[in-house]
C-alpha cells in the first residue's frame, strides 16, 4: 500500500506532467486569440476585402484542421510527447513567419503553419493528460488544458493591449504575432523532462517503462491494476479504423463529434474572435480601449475555469453540460436584445461576459476533456483525431462565417442581434442532445469507459 508521503509525491508528479502538457493549451489560446488584436490593424495593413479579412482572421484554424489527422499518425508512431515537441517547432515557425510577412498570402501561409502546431497540440496534450491521470483526478487534471487555454488567451490580450497602446500600428501587430516564441521555448525545454505516455509505451510493448511511470504517479497497487486493464484492453482491440465504426464505438465516435461541434457552435467561439470589433461598435472606438475591455472578458474566462475544475469531479460531466447549455440559451437571447436595442457601454461588456460564463464552465472545457476519455487505448489517437478535426472544422467555419451572419442579421433585424439568437438555437439543440445522449465519465477508468460502449446499451 502506498504511504501518504508517496501519494503526495505521486500527485505532484502527475500535476507536473499535466502542467507541462497543458502548456500546449496555453500556446493554443495565445496563438489563436492574439489575432483578435492583430485584426484591428490587419485590414488596413493589407487593404483586405471582407472575405479576405474573414479568411485572414481564421486562416490558422485551417492548419488546426490538418493537425489532428497528422497528429493521429504521429501520436501512434512517435508518441504523444514527441508529437508535442514537433508542435512547438511549428508554433515557432508560424509565429515568427507571420510576424515578418510582407503580404497577405505569406501571412496566411505562416498562420496555417502555426495552426498545424495548434492542431497537433490540441490532440496530443489532452490525450497525454488523460492517459497519465488516475480516474479520481482525471477531470481536474484534464481541465488544466482548458485552464491553460484561458491563461494563454488572457496573456495574448494583455500583450496586444500594451503593444497597441505604446507602439505604432506598423510594428505592434507584428510583435503581437512574434511574441508567442517566448512561451514556445519554455514549453520545449520543459518537455525534455517529461516521459512518454504509459499507455503508449504499453501499446509499444514497453510494459516495464509504463509500469514504472504509473507507479510513480499513484503507487504500485494503482500501477498493477492499470496495467492489467491496459493489457486486457489492448488484447481486445484490433486498432483499425474499422473498429471505430462498429456499433458501440460508432456511438462513442458520434458523441465525440457532437461535443466537438457544440464546443464551437454554441456561440462563444464565434463571438470571441471578434470581441474587439464588437466593442468598437458598442462605444469603445480606440483599438487599445477595445482590446483593454477584451482583457477583462478573457480574465473572467480564466477565473471561471477554476469553477469548472472544482465541479467536474464532484458534480460530473453530464449535469454540468445540461445546466450550462440551458444557461447559454438564456444568455444569448438576452445579449441579442441588448444589441437589438442598440445599447452601448458597460451593459454590452456585462452581457458579453455573461455569455462567457456557461462556455467557460461547461461548453468550452468539457469537450476537450471528454473527447480524450471516450475511446479505447489502441484506437484513441485515431478517434480523438476525427473528433478534434470536426472541432477545428467547426472552429474555422464559426469565425469565418461570423461576418456573413452579422451582415444577414443587420439586413433582417437592423442590428447584430440575430447572431446571438442564431447561436441560441444551436445551444438549445446542445441542451436537448445532452439530456438524451451524453454519458457520464466521472470516476471511471479509461478502460471502463471504453468497455461501456459495447457491454451495455448506454450508460449514463
Amino acid at each position: 500500500m502506498a504511504t501518504s508521503k508517496h501519494v503526495a509525491s505521486g500527485a505532484r508528479y502527475a500535476f507536473f506532467l499535466s502542467f507541462v502538457a497543458a502548456i500546449g493549451g496555453f500556446l493554443f489560446g495565445y496563438d489563436l486569440v492574439i489575432i483578435s488584436g492583430v485584426q484591428l490593424f490587419l485590414r488596413q495593413q493589407f487593404t483586405l476585402t471582407p472575405t479576405q479579412f474573414g479568411f485572414a482572421t481564421s486562416s490558422a484554424i485551417l492548419g488546426c484542421i490538418i493537425g489532428p489527422s497528422l497528429g493521429a499518425w504521429l501520436c501512434d508512431r512517435i508518441g504523444r510527447k514527441t508529437t508535442l515537441m514537433l508542435s512547438g517547432v511549428l508554433f515557432l515557425v508560424g509565429a515568427i513567419g507571420a510576424g515578418l510577412a510582407t503580404n497577405i498570402l505569406t501571412f496566411n501561409l505562416f498562420r496555417i503553419t502555426g495552426g498545424v502546431g495548434v492542431g497537433l497540440s490540441s490532440l496530443a496534450s489532452p490525450m497525454y493528460i488523460a492517459e497519465i491521470g488516475p480516474a479520481r483526478q482525471r477531470g481536474r487534471l484534464g481541465l488544466m488544458y482548458q485552464l491553460a487555454i484561458t491563461v494563454g488567451a488572457v496573456s495574448a490580450t494583455i500583450a496586444a493591449y500594451f503593444l497597441a497602446r505604446f507602439l505604432p500600428p506598423s510594428i505592434s501587430w507584428r510583435l503581437m504575432l512574434a511574441s508567442v516564441a517566448v512561451p514556445v521555448v519554455v514549453f520545449m525545454v520543459l518537455l525534455v523532462r517529461v516521459p512518454q505516455s504509459p499507455r503508449w509505451l504499453a501499446e509499444e510493448g514497453r510494459f516495464d517503462e509504463a509500469f514504472s511511470i504509473l507507479a510513480r504517479i499513484d503507487g504500485e497497487g494503482f500501477a498493477r491494476a492499470e496495467m492489467k486493464e491496459i493489457r486486457e484492453s489492448l488484447n481486445a482491440e484490433s486498432g483499425t479504423f474499422a473498429e471505430l465504426f462498429e456499433p458501440g464505438m460508432r456511438r462513442a465516435l458520434l458523441t465525440g463529434i457532437a461535443l466537438a461541434l457544440f464546443n464551437n457552435w454554441t456561440g462563444w467561439s464565434g463571438i470571441a474572435y471578434y470581441l474587439p470589433s464588437l466593442f468598437q461598435q458598442a462605444g469603445y472606438p480606440q483599438a487599445s480601449s477595445a482590446i483593454g475591455v477584451n482583457v477583462l472578458i478573457m480574465s473572467g474566462n480564466f477565473l471561471l475555469t477554476f469553477v469548472s475544475i472544482w465541479l467536474v469531479d464532484r458534480s460530473g460531466r453530464r449535469p454540468i453540460w445540461i445546466i450550462t447549455s440551458a444557461a447559454m440559451v438564456a444568455c444569448l437571447v438576452i445579449a441579442g436584445w441588448v444589441f437589438q436595442l442598440q445599447m452601448t457601454g458597460a451593459i454590452v461588456v456585462a452581457v458579453i461576459f455573461v455569455c462567457a460564463i456557461p462556455h467557460s464552465i461547461g461548453l468550452g472545457p468539457l469537450p476537450w476533456l471528454m473527447m480524450s476519455e471516450l475511446y479505447p487505448t489502441r484506437i484513441r489517437a485515431r478517434a480523438v483525431s476525427i473528433s478534434t478535426t470536426f472541432l477545428w472544422v467547426a472552429g474555422f467555419t464559426g469565425p469565418f462565417a461570423f461576418p456573413a451572419i452579422e451582415a444577414a442579421s443587420k439586413r433582417h433585424f437592423g442590428s447584430i442581434a440575430g447572431v446571438f439568437w442564431f447561436y441560441a438555437v444551436i445551444s438549445l439543440i446542445a441542451f436537448l442532445w445532452g439530456r438524451k445522449f451524453l454519458p457520464e465519465t466521472k470516476g471511471r477508468t479509461l478502460e471502463e469507459i471504453a468497455e461501456s460502449w459495447t457491454s451495455t446499451p448506454h450508460t449514463r
